[in-house]
Parts: structure tokens; sequence; C-alpha cells
């Protein structure tokens, strides 16, 4: 029995699916596994499924810069940093305070008010 497509069922789901949710899709089929895919981007499995069927109840943005960061390779611009990928972006996002450098704590203190952090407090 074959499974169908991520591909094919972001085509159902979505009138127009855009190309980071095609990006998500296509990277499910060629792993093979949604599992792996959420893996990569750094979700879960689950929120793969819901995303492909156009189900997902929870911050399509966040998912959206996500994807475009693991499997897309955007370019932000980082007010310390200069033009970097959206992982770099995210990566520095994610760490905790650090006072081992002086760009590590220009980092932090941008991060916590840039429009590209997930998790900044408005």
């Amino acid at each position: 029995m074959s499974r169908t497509s991520a591909i094919e069922t972001a085509n159902e789901a979505w009138d127009a699916a855009p190309d980071w949710v095609m990006a998500l899709a296509q990277t499910c089929d060629d792993q093979e596994s949604q599992h792996q895919t959420a893996k990569r981007v750094g979700i879960s499995a689950t929120a793969v499924n819901q995303i492909l069927k156009n189900k997902y109840p929870g911050n399509l943005p966040n998912v959206e810069k996500k994807v475009r960061a693991s499997l897309m390779t955007d370019k932000v611009n980082c007010p310390v940093l200069g033009e970097i990928g959206s992982s770099q972006c995210l990566d520095n996002q994610g760490r905790p305070f650090s006072a081992a450098s002086s760009l590590k704590v220009q980092l932090w203190k941008a991060c916590q008010k840039c429009e590209q952090n997930l998790n900044r407090k408005e």
C-alpha cells in the first residue's frame, strides 16, 4: 500500500499552499518521515501533520520562521552581526544571557527587542 505524499496532502488541504508549507511537504517526502522533518525544523510531528492538512491551531508565523530558517535558508539582518542565516538567528534567540564576551552580551541585548525573536516580550 503506497502512502499519500505530503505534497498531495498539502495541495488538497490548502487553496494555494504558501511556499514554506510546500518546502515542509517536500522535505517530508524527501525524508519519507514527518517525524524526521519535524526534528529538523524544531517542531512536533503532530504540528507538521496539522500544517500539511491546514488544521494547525498554533502560531503559524512562528512556525513559518522556523521552516524558512531550517529548510529554506532565509537571511535576516542582525543589528549586531549584519546579514546572517535565519537558523543562526534562531540559535542566538534561544541562548541564555552570558557575559563570557562583549559580543554575547550585545547579541543577547539586541535579541531581547528584535522583531525576529519568536520569544520577544511585547
